[in-house]
């Protein structure tokens, strides 16, 4: 007797919706995908997708199509601010030459547009997730008076979630004292840098970047919310970024000149806590929404990833929604959290503002043996969610 498929829906067409939506229909599964932007816009900033994000997109059939499009890194290098190399990272010593892939730089809107291509489930835009009603069997109303009431609910809504209001209700996200601004700078950067990773330490800021096309960089700083003073004007907070970072190592100067105001946008750094639990009756959270992270692992795209494989595997292989998402949590929650946690810790020293404090993890940085990196970017790679199914039809040679 042939199972039935379950009619999921899930809210978010973001890069974990996408990725749910696309690992459901290659088993078979016909999801319908929620989006509240009215269309989509190649809006957004630079992804850095590392080894175990790519494995996944590997499963799923795209990895090729992603390398091609984004810009595969050779190497990456933390630096101080004034220059001195901290660690240098070989991305074929240890990711390439054991696991198939290294890391790729991809603009946030061609990753998504990779999706979108590949899918055939249909995408509804404009639809504002206003509540979850009901848990067992969902309902959903969206801002527009629609409601919907599938068999399997997936709220990939970002981490403002309102999804996840009907399985963890009053969840506080928790502030780092610091902003992030980041652009797309278009810039002809040198030639060591158009296959580097970048990184700069420096007292009280974080920042750095990826080359992600010819004469594009993904650029991202850190820093205190009083920097810039009160202003709000874009043009003087842009000044104030130029000046900051002008005796920075390139090329951060280089590429925070070429921006103009208007490509710069400023974000707060915010996180999930963790939750006791991300399903409740016939509804699943996912990605940002169960696990929003700080951006300082470079790991939030890639644990969306990981969770869509997962998640799919776990709605086509069990009958009952309950033991799916069960199954599904008990996989990816403790490492998901794992990281979500290192992310903080590595944003708290990034963003340190003490100078002393600043040269003495620098220092312990440029001491710490380079096989202790090796020894973690092999454990997360080699840790990967990558369930066994015959059902993996888009996997790549």
């Amino acid at each position: 007797m042939t199972r039935a498929i379950p009619d999921v829906a899930i809210v978010g067409g973001g890069i974990c919706g996408l990725t749910t939506a696309l690992a459901l229909e290659r088993r078979d599964g016909t999801p319908t995908v929620y989006e509240a932007a009215s269309e989509y816009r190649p809006i957004g900033a630079g992804l850095l997708l590392q080894t175990n994000a790519l494995l996944v997109l590997d499963r799923l059939g795209i990895a090729d199509r992603v390398l091609t499009e984004g810009v595969p890194l050779r190497d990456t290098v933390i630096r101080s601010s004034g220059g001195r190399v901290l660690k240098r990272f070989d991305l074929n010593r240890v990711e390439r030459n054991r696991f198939g892939y290294g890391f790729v730089a991809i603009h946030r809107a061609e990753l998504q547009q990779i999706l979108i291509d590949e899918l055939n489930a249909e995408v509804e835009t404009g639809m504002v997730c206003e509540a979850v009603l009901d848990t067992d069997p969902p309902t959903v109303r969206f801002a527009d008076g629609t409601h919907v009431h599938p068999d399997v609910l997936v709220g990939a809504d970002g981490i403002n979630s309102a999804v996840r209001d009907a399985i963890a209700p009053d969840t506080e996200l928790r502030t780092l004292e610091s902003v992030v601004y980041r652009a797309v700078a278009t810039v002809d950067v040198p030639e060591q840098h158009r296959a580097r990773g970048v990184e700069v330490w420096g007292d009280g800021t974080y920042t750095g970047g990826a080359p992600i096309g010819d004469d594009r960089f993904y650029w991202f700083a850190t820093a205190p919310e009083t920097f810039a003073g009160d202003s709000t004007d874009s043009r003087e907070v842009l000044s104030a970024l130029r000046e900051r970072y002008d005796t920075f190592p390139e090329p951060i100067p280089s590429v925070v000149e070429s921006l103009d105001a208007d490509d710069v946008f400023v974000t707060g750094l915010e996180d999930v806590p963790p939750l006791d639990r991300w399903h409740r009756g016939s509804v699943v959270i996912a990605g940002d929404a169960a696990h929003g992270m700080l951006p300082f692992a470079g790991q939030g795209a890639a644990q969306a990833i990981e969770d869509a494989l997962t998640l799919a595997h776990a709605i086509d292989t069990s009958d009952d929604p309950s033991a799916a998402f069960e199954r599904f949590e008990a996989e990816r929650k403790p490492r998901a959290d794992r990281i979500r946690s290192e992310s903080r810790r590595l944003g708290t020293l990034g963003t340190m503002q003490s100078s002393v404090g600043s040269q003495a993890r620098n220092i312990a940085v440029k001491l710490l043996p380079d096989a202790f990196f090796r020894r973690s970017r092999r454990r997360r790679a080699s840790r990967t969610s990558l369930p066994e199914s015959v059902s993996d039809r888009g996997r790549s040679a």
